[in-house]
Formats: C-alpha cells, structure tokens, sequence
C-alpha cells in the first residue's frame, strides 16, 4: 500500500507540473499510429496473400479464422479496458507505459505470422495460424486501448482534441502508406507472384520502426488529467457496473453514429487496400503502380490536415463528415462502372480520399467527444473501459472485413493457384467492379451515420466538455 500510495503521489506530480500542450505532444501522437498501423497494415493486407497465395491455405478457411479470431479478440477488448482503467498509474502515466511495454510483443508475434510453415499438414497449418493471430490480436489490443483512451487524459480542450485527431490521422494514413508503398516493390517477382521469405524482411524492419516510433509517444506525449483508482467508482461510492455502462451506450447516439461510421469504414473503406492489391495484380496485372497509389493517397490528408481546423470552425463537424462523403461515392462508383486506366484508376480514387480525408481527420476528435459525452450522461470517467468498449463493437463488427474480402473474391470467380496472369475470363472485369463499388456502398453508409443518427451541435459539445473540466 505505501508503495502504490508513493506511485500516485509521484503520477499526480508529474501530471500537475506537466507542460502546457504542444507540438512534442502532437508529433508523440502522430508517431503512436504511425508505428503501430505499419504493423496493423502488414498483417492486415498482406497476410491473406502469404496464406492463400504462399501457404496453400483455402481462402474460405483463411476467412474463419480471421473471423474467428477477430471476433474472440473484441471479447477481449473490454477486460483489457477494465485491466488498464483498474490497474495504478505509474508516475509516468495511465496509459502511456502501456507503449513501452507490448511494443517488443506486438513486433514479435507479427513476425512469426509471416514464418512460412508450408510444410506443416494442412490441419496443423490452420491450428499454427489461428493461435498466432489470436495472440497477435491480443497483444495489439493492450496497445491500440491505452493509446486511443490517452487522447481524453492529453487535453480537454476541443481545438487541442481537433489537433491531436488530425495528426493521429496523418500518422495512421502514414503508417498505411510506408508498407502498402514498399511492399509491392520488395514482395512480388516479375510475374506479379510474392515471394515468400520477403514477408518476414518486410515484418522485421517495421517492427523495429514501430517499436521506436511507440517509444517516442512514451516520451514526448504527456498526459494532464488525473485519474485514480477512485475513477471506478459512481457518485454513490459503488463499484461501476460494467454492463451498465455498454447498455448506457444506447442513449448516446454520437456514440451510436460514430461507432457505426466507424464500422461501415472498417468494412467498406478501409479494406480499399486489399481489393487494390487483387485489381493490380489481375486486372492491370501491374503491382508497382499500387505503391504509386499508396503514395497519392496521402497527398489529400496532408492538404486537409492544413484546412480542416479552420473549416471545422465556418461548417462545424458535422457538415465535414456528411456532405463530402457523397462526392466519394460518386468517385468510386467511376471506378467501378466506367473503363479505366491505371492512371485514371489511381486519380479517381485520390479525389475520393480528398473528399473523405475530413471524416478520417475527424474520426478520433468526434470519438474523443463521444466519450465525454457518455461520462455526461453516466456521471463516471471510465474511459479505458469506454474506449475498449467502442473497439470491441467496431471490432467485433470489423471483424469481418478480411473475412468477407476472401469470400467476395471467391464469389467473383478468384482462384490463387492460376496466378495473377491464368484467371478465367470475365474474373478481372469482376475483381474491378468489386474494388471500385465496395467502397462506393460504404461512403453512401457513413454518410446516413452522420447525418441522420449524430444529433449535437459543436457548440453543445463544448459546452459540455467544459462541465466535465
């Protein structure tokens, strides 16, 4: 007890003389996702192609797994947000140590994903696979939990919560861009084929760039609100009632549209990056223009990341997130239904992550303020439980994504043992009307989310947040 009682004083402290907010805390930011996505990006767009492509795996079984997997892991979400919300603060912090600690794991574990276990019978295979990335999953979570919730301890200020979440953006949309830019060039052969022992190359030197780039947020964010064990208690001085606070969700529709937002982009959107490697690899059967696409697509989030905030104060969130995803839709349905070039392909859907880039620059913003909200309703700051509680959904529901990927391609007719070059007739037409309405029906959903469901002016928002201070 006077150990711990030692350890609040010292965090308590360290938060009270913490320095006022700055660029050291959004740079910090930046690079937690930066590091963290080049490692979520690998795995996320690349496995499925070492396993069906590489290991022989039937992608119908790749999508149980991945399902499965994703599914166990959102179980999983909301005890490791009680784990973090229960657990001392060090005098470093609440959420911060958490980096340091699984950052070396999370390396670890994405490396024996890419282990190339071909000659393992079929069965064992499947088993190798499913063990690995349930772990993988878990040991992502212990750091995408504390960081996400460490955005409500950073500042209480609305501006400063834009800032954070634009360059949260910039640094997730970065840590998309390094592996889908480097690996078409490092994993493929001169027949569009990958190569298998590339993949492990490719993990190892983005795990050592994440584990720096988390080390970094350690050190140069600093968290400014207090928060103590205390925390877990309701007015009443009871123990928070863990289920309560999940069924408390239903009254909070920000929560409910930017959980929903946020699902239909895992689904549709943000899987933009798998269905590109099959219309690259098939259809223009030319994988090096996917790094010339990855690149591009960058280029509208930096612009917006230097318009958004003041249009965020003429238009407000709202507007930002709703109108502009509709000029996507009408982008990727080009795409989709008319001929396209490589060139024609790769402008089209850089106008369309220019018109999405607010709603992705906005995306932690407006969930930082779900959380506030829902701390205004409950009477309780329980925000490592709040946030598991919103990845467990998201995941949860994302945990399809990969899965229904792998199924599409198979239902337009994608067979991996014919190559990229040997596909039957009409399969690469297929493949690019998929990559192109995919994301189209997603845009036209996010759009309904914000519109319809978000129902709290800016103004409101800072009204409230200012209580909560």
């Amino acid at each position: 007890m006077a150990r711990e009682s030692a350890q609040n004083e010292a965090y308590v402290k360290n938060i009270n003389n913490a320095s006022k907010f700055g660029m050291k805390d959004k740079i910090g930011y930046m690079l937690g996702d930066l590091g963290f996505n080049s490692l979520q990006v690998i795995v996320n767009t690349y496995l499925m192609l070492f396993c069906v492509n590489i290991m022989g795996v039937k992608a119908t079984h790749f999508a149980i797994i991945v399902f499965l997997c994703k599914a166990l892991d959102a179980l999983n979400d909301t005890a490791i947000g009680r784990t973090v919300d229960k657990r001392p603060a060090t005098r470093y912090g609440k959420m911060k140590p958490y980096l340091k600690w699984f950052a070396i794991p999370y390396m670890i574990f994405t490396v024996i994903l890419f282990i190339n276990v071909t000659a393992m019978p079929y069965a064992l295979k499947i088993a190798w696979i499913f063990i690995v990335y349930f772990i993988w999953g878990i040991v992502g979570t212990f750091i995408n939990v504390p960081y996400g919730a460490m955005s409500n301890l950073i500042t209480t200020d609305q501006v400063q919560r834009t800032e954070l979440s634009n360059f949260r953006s910039i640094g997730s949309m970065a840590g998309s861009l390094i592996p889908t830019t480097i690996a078409p060039l490092v994993l493929f052969d001169s027949e569009n084929n990958p190569i298998a022992n590339r993949f492990i190359i490719l993990s190892v030197v983005l795990g050592i760039f994440c584990i720096v780039c988390l080390v970094l947020t350690h050190y140069l964010v600093q968290e400014r609100v207090v928060v103590t064990l205390e925390s877990n208690l309701n007015a009443a001085g009871e123990k928070v009632n863990y289920l309560e606070v999940a069924k408390s969700f239903l009254k909070n529709r920000i929560m409910i549209a930017v959980v929903l937002g946020y699902v239909v982009s895992k689904l549709f959107i943000q899987t933009n990056g798998m269905t590109n490697q099959y219309v690259f690899m098939v259809y223009f059967q030319d994988t090096s223009m996917l790094s010339v696409s990855s690149v591009v697509s960058l280029i509208p989030m930096i612009l917006g990341m230097l318009i958004v905030k003041p249009l965020v104060k003429r238009f407000g969130k709202k507007k930002l997130v709703t109108w502009p995803t509709l000029g996507a839709a009408v982008c990727y349905g080009i795409t989709a239904f008319l001929p396209a070039t490589p060139g024609g392909w790769i402008l089209c859907q850089l106008l369309a992550s220019a018109f999405m880039a607010f709603s992705t620059l906005l995306l932690w913003s407006l969930i930082a303020d779900a959380v506030d909200y829902q701390a205004y309703l409950t009477g309780q700051r329980n925000d490592g439980t709040v946030y598991a509680t919103i990845t467990f959904i998201v995941f949860f529901a994302g945990s399809a994504s990969t899965s229904i990927i792998a199924l599409l391609l198979e239902a337009v007719g994608y067979n991996a043992s014919l190559g990229s070059m040997g596909q039957l007739a009409g399969v690469a037409e297929r493949i690019k009307i998929l990559g192109g309405a995919w994301p189209m029906i997603g845009c036209i959903l996010v759009f309904i989310c914000y519109y319809f469901i978000y129902n709290i002016s800016d103004a409101e928002m800072k009204k409230i947040s200012d209580s909560l201070r």
